[in-house]
């Protein structure tokens, strides 16, 4: 964080899905008689070739070297759930990612119904301790981070998300105490708000009510991952439109520009009428020299109070 006279400056790096390899890891007896078993042949056929742990090497050594004053990653850590899987995410984030890092679940984290404290409940240095502790906030400088879980286990062939109303509640009240503070306010959650981005089957099915709190108590920036593509987007806000950032998964190896594996380097700095906030999206590929792409930028201004 930089502070000035009149400024403070707030860094992040956004990143989501890296789908970290379980090849070399001991799979309990039983643990794919479920819906476990149509991920990990998806993983077995394909996708251990897509993602990949040198890129994702990079991308978090790139993430390192800017030293940003927080991590937000939106999910995706493991590919089936495993109590395994989860343990070895949180060897690797203690390993990989500066302090602060804050974490949300993606689908293939919550696949079945697993004990919370053995699974994601082992992120709770990461995130929230428990369920019903969702969503949460962490304050870094002038942002608050605000994490919720979309993540719920589905039916076969379903890679869906919800919130619930209980959370879209505790979510609003969040957003207008945060507001009310000052803060600018960044919402994490793994599946994309936006209608469009992925088939139904991989949806938010409640996205009509997570852009209906949106829509009444407002947010400066909205982060997801799921849908492995990096993308910039909005939803209504009740001043302003709402900038909605999607990034690549961080081990992908593709070869289509929004498709590579890439994290966002987001600047929030305070003005005198708000904020001024800039992105970086950084390109990682396998053979090749890490790339920035050109900036683009937006400002945010305080809406005065009523007397």
């Amino acid at each position: 964080m930089i502070e000035t006279a009149n400024t403070t400056t707030t860094t992040l790096a956004h990143l989501s899905d890296p789908h970290l390899a379980h090849d070399g890891l001991r799979l309990p007896v039983g643990a794919l008689m479920n819906k476990r078993i149509m991920s990990q042949w998806s993983w077995r056929r394909r996708r251990r070739f897509l993602h990949v742990d040198a890129i994702l090497e990079r991308v978090a050594a790139d993430v390192r070297d800017a030293a940003p004053d927080a991590v937000a990653l939106t999910g995706d850590l493991t590919n089936l759930g495993l109590p395994v899987e989860c343990r070895h995410a949180a060897a690797w984030l203690r390993k990989n990612m500066p302090e602060p890092t804050f974490v949300v679940p993606g689908n293939h984290d919550m696949l079945v119904r697993e004990s919370w404290p053995d699974s994601v409940g082992q992120w709770a240095a990461w995130m929230a301790a428990a369920p019903d502790d969702f969503p949460y906030v962490r304050h870094v400088g002038s942002v608050a981070l605000i994490g919720v879980n979309s993540a719920r286990p589905m039916p076969w062939f379903t890679a869906a998300g919800r919130i619930g109303a209980a959370q879209a509640d505790r979510l609003a009240d969040i957003l207008h105490e945060t507001g009310r503070a000052g803060a600018f306010r960044v919402v994490m959650i793994h599946h994309p708000p936006v209608d469009g981005m992925v088939p139904r089957r991989k949806a938010l099915l409640d996205s009509g009510l997570f852009r209906s709190v949106i829509g009444r108590a407002g947010a400066e920036m909205v982060l997801h991952g799921h849908a492995h593509l990096s993308a910039v987007s909005t939803l209504p806000g009740p001043a302003m439109s709402v900038p909605v950032l999607g990034i690549a998964s961080a081990s992908m190896r593709a070869h289509r520009q929004e498709r590579m594996a890439a994290w966002h380097h987001i600047r929030v700095t305070t003005t005198d009428r708000g904020f001024h906030a800039e992105i970086h999206r950084r390109i990682v590929g396998l053979d090749q020299p890490v790339r920035a792409l050109p900036p683009w930028s937006f400002d945010v201004y305080r809406v005065p109070r009523p007397i």
